[in-house]
């Protein structure tokens, strides 16, 4: 079922995404999202990823990254100047029975992935295709995927968010939206 890019849809979908996939725009593609709590491997079957591959995670706002994560002051300079927005930050978890000893957390620029989150608590957010397929900035893109919902929001401008790791020291995973070089000029303030 394809749904309005409204808040409305985002009730309709909420308690489904608890426990199932469901397809959401973000401020950069479209991504495939459930609770963080739910049982998340159904995402790796979908999309026939590696499970040693990570899964970002979108949250509603810093709060929400501090419950899961270790936030230092870098991470939390980084936080205020660039989300919401592109940048995905690998911090330490806090919940490393469920993500792991590490987790990817991204406040993405975006109502749709924000107020599901805020309803639902930390959500799944990686890219709506199947791994290694064209990026999913249109919701034609996403129809390889078996999902019940998808809240479509038109085309989307397509490039993906900055990854970077603050464990250890600071270090560029994957280059996107936002220079490495402006990450940097913040983290050393």
């Amino acid at each position: 079922m394809i749904l309005p890019c409204n808040k409305s849809s985002v009730e309709i979908v909420e308690e489904y995404a608890k426990e199932e996939p469901v397809v959401i725009p973000t401020d950069t593609l479209y991504g495939l999202a459930m609770s963080l709590y739910g049982n998340i491997e159904k995402i790796y079957t979908l999309k026939k990823r590696n499970l040693e591959k990570k899964i970002p995670i979108g949250v509603h706002d810093g709060d929400m990254i501090e419950k899961i994560a270790v936030v230092d002051d870098i991470a939390r300079n980084l936080i205020e100047e660039f989300m919401p927005g592109a940048l995905t930050i690998i911090l330490k978890s806090k919940i490393p029975e469920i993500t792991g000893p590490t987790v990817g957390v991204r406040i993405p620029n975006h109502e749709i992935p924000r107020e599901l989150a805020r309803r639902i608590g930390p959500i799944t957010l990686t890219s709506a295709n199947i791994s290694g397929e064209k990026n999913p900035r249109r919701i034609e893109d996403t129809m390889k995927l078996d999902v019940k919902y998808r809240i479509d929001c038109d085309e989307l401008s397509g490039g993906p968010s900055t990854v970077i790791s603050l464990v250890g020291r600071i270090k560029l995973i994957r280059e996107g939206a936002i220079p490495f070089s402006a990450i940097l000029k913040i983290a050393r303030r």
